[in-house]
């Protein structure tokens, strides 16, 4: 058959399978054609292969002698080419080594330099970069940016989505986390969506969706984006949760939440720029992400509400608040009484700005090996850290620098201290809360319900101690009860608050079972969070409506009070008689419960010794019931902080020496860094 190019022909003869090249006839040298991998594809032709006596016979390429040897052995191939032509050969091994070379070369510029460090796709073709690879390997060949941004990048992309959808289909239970629209720096929107699951008992996290929203952001385009993105990787059946943090209140409160005498902190003097830029040193910062993250217009925020309303319209307990955004209401709210300690505040602020400006304080606190951390306008818990490490500071020896440095004013006094350290002990478990519930590879929404309680706890007996934040004490306790009171009543807890000043949009969602089923899940945890303040058992005494089921649980002696009673107001009927009832009766079987297994399972969990937070996702199959349980539910993030990290890749991605970046691109290096490990 003629054909520009060779081809294998394999066809049976008797016993004998010949494979016959097509092109060996031309005098062609080994050399000019492409470069094989093994000896046999590049020194060899005519292979036949005899089955019965199992053995092979060749043709070599370029002395045209006959080779022979055995069916799965390879060492003639090998022996002839080295002994007869040691030149070819050790020319076509370094060939083969250099392509190699370059092929994992460029492997690794693409996954490590542009995708993982997140370097402008320009690096490639720049002089400068072009000369260090040749220093590293002088055959290195590199590649253009067409055939990156062409080629090399949508392939990656698409091994990245098969890879997703083999993750949804080993994934029994999936819950999603999505967030408002993202808008980078030419406004262009864009809508994310990360699903989470545990396989093999590990915590699997990826971006199932980003993608730019084109036209008018109106919920219809929204809801068919989302529908669009479940369907194509078929996992409808196995949704559990949707947490969110749409709602405009949440928003607002993250676009600038300053504690009160901070302002001055963030202020930026008219070389500020420049130490920050300096500071930076160029690596991503969360002041940078945070920047870009709040670029969502107040029209766009209503129209992703609608959305999100739209997809839990059949059952509002699918979708479910981020727990991170909830408490950062909180700490506004009570941030509003914290007028009494704003004045110390304002000095802990002027002393860290001090430290992040001065030179003189900042050698100074160097040498007492201090270092003073950054603080964040949109993470109030970098403000509270920074506010931790200054009063930790010996006041003696911080005195003594803010007065060698002529800033006596700002000296902390007796009385500062004591109201900086009972805002501090306010604050404290928020803060811890804050920053256990967002880990990536351990529970998190089991974290929840034990977190809100010890809170809540703690801040009543923080008010009767309390001298000098009372206000804040209790603006907290407030805005505490209106946002988590609906899951404080599902442990039987009295809640005093009025129903106007409860936060409907949380105070029934935070009733979710979930929050409570978590818990008992974790190993951390199980039963042991639960205070004398809260069994979550039903009510013995029930007040009224009690069932003819209902009677089962109730004591003996509440049993036969009512006979008792009627028995003094009624005749006392005899015993009726039988025939034959001296005849002793078979005793009846007691009845088989089904759900014993359940219950002897649940009893050896809550004696279980090990405090893993994942000791029922063993590989042991010691709980066969409840892994599936905490397979289900653990899976759920508490907050919505990975979605966030998605749009902070992608501020990242898009920094502001790369705006003419196309959506494509930045769709693709975006989920490519996002989902490492799937290609």
């Amino acid at each position: 058959m003629a054909s520009d190019t060779a081809e294998t022909e394999t066809s049976l003869q008797g016993s004998i399978i010949v494979v016959s090249d097509t092109a060996s006839s031309t005098d062609e040298s080994p050399a000019t054609k492409s470069l094989e991998k093994t000896e046999r594809d590049q020194f060899y032709t005519d292979i036949k292969m005899t089955n019965e006596t199992k053995s092979w016979e060749a043709t070599c390429k370029i002395c045209k002698s006959k080779i022979r040897g055995t069916k799965g052995v390879t060492s003639n191939y090998n022996r002839h080419a080295k002994d007869f032509h040691p030149s070819e050969y050790e020319s076509w091994q370094e060939q083969l080594q250099s392509i190699s070379l370059t092929v994992e070369l460029q492997k690794s510029i693409v996954e490590n330099l542009i995708i993982e460090l997140g370097l402008p796709l320009s690096l490639i073709e720049r002089s400068g970069f072009i000369t260090f690879m040749s220093n590293v390997d002088p055959k290195f060949s590199t590649i253009s940016r067409r055939t990156l941004t062409r080629t090399i990048l949508p392939d990656l992309y698409t091994k990245m989505l098969h890879g997703l959808k083999s993750f949804c289909s080993m994934a029994t239970f999936i819950s999603l986390l999505t967030l408002d629209l993202w808008t980078d720096r030419r406004q262009r929107v864009f809508f994310a969506l990360t699903g989470h699951s545990i396989i093999n008992s590990e915590f699997k996290s990826y971006v199932l969706s980003f993608q730019p929203i084109y036209g008018k952001h109106r919920a219809p385009v929204l809801l068919d984006t989302y529908e669009a993105c479940i369907s194509s990787f078929s996992i409808r059946g196995k949704l559990v949760r949707l947490i969110t943090d749409s709602a405009s209140n949440n928003i607002a409160a993250f676009s600038g939440l300053i504690i009160p005498g901070f302002e001055c902190y963030f202020q930026r003097d008219d070389d500020d720029e420049l130490y920050s830029d300096w500071y930076n040193d160029g690596e991503q910062t969360e002041s940078d992400d945070a920047k870009i993250d709040n670029n969502v217009p107040l029209d766009v925020q209503d129209v992703v509400k609608q959305f999100l309303d739209s997809i839990a319209i059949d059952d509002e307990s699918f979708r479910l608040p981020c727990y991170a955004h909830s408490i950062q209401l909180v700490i506004n709210d009570g941030l509003k009484g914290s007028i009494c300690v704003q004045p110390s505040l304002e000095k802990i602020s002027k002393i860290a700005k001090l430290s992040h400006s001065s030179t003189a304080v900042a050698e100074r606190l160097e040498n007492i090996q201090v270092c003073v951390p950054n603080a964040n306008k949109t993470r109030w818990n970098s403000q509270y850290d920074m506010v931790v490490t200054v009063i930790g500071i010996q006041p003696s020896a911080l005195n003594d620098i803010l007065i060698q440095t002529q800033h006596r004013e700002l000296c902390l006094k007796s009385l500062d201290y004591q109201m900086l350290n009972e805002f501090v002990s306010l604050l404290t478990l928020f803060a811890e809360a804050t920053t256990t519930t967002q880990a990536q590879k351990t529970p998190s929404v089991s974290i929840v319900a034990p977190s809100i309680l010890a809170i809540y706890q703690d801040l009543l007996l923080e008010r009767a101690n309390v001298k000098h934040a009372s206000s804040l004490c209790e603006c907290l306790l407030e805005s505490l009860l209106s946002r988590f009171g609906g899951m404080l009543e599902q442990m039987l807890l009295v809640i005093d608050i009025s129903q106007k000043k409860k936060k409907k949009n949380f105070y029934d969602l935070f009733k979710d079972p979930v929050f409570l089923v978590a818990p008992f899940l974790d190993g951390r945890f199980r039963l042991n969070w639960i205070s004398k303040q809260c069994i979550l058992i039903e009510q013995v005494n029930a007040p009224l409506g009690t069932t003819e089921n209902d009677n089962s649980i109730l004591s003996p002696t509440a049993q036969t009070q009512p006979l008792s009673a009627s028995a003094a107001t009624s005749p006392i009927t005899p015993k009726r008689k039988y025939l034959f009832a001296n005849i002793v009766k078979e005793t009846k079987k007691p009845k088989s419960d089904p759900f014993s297994y359940i219950k002897d399972e649940i009893f050896k969990y809550l004696n279980d010794e090990n405090a893993d937070d994942m000791v029922l996702l063993k590989p042991s199959n010691i709980y066969p019931t409840l892994s599936k349980l905490a397979m289900k539910f653990l899976s759920i993030p508490a907050t919505s902080a990975p979605v966030e990290r998605v749009f902070s890749q992608s501020g990242f991605l898009f920094r502001q020496h790369r705006a003419s970046m196309t959506r494509t691109t930045l769709q693709q290096l975006t989920m490519l860094k996002c989902n490492r490990g799937l290609y």
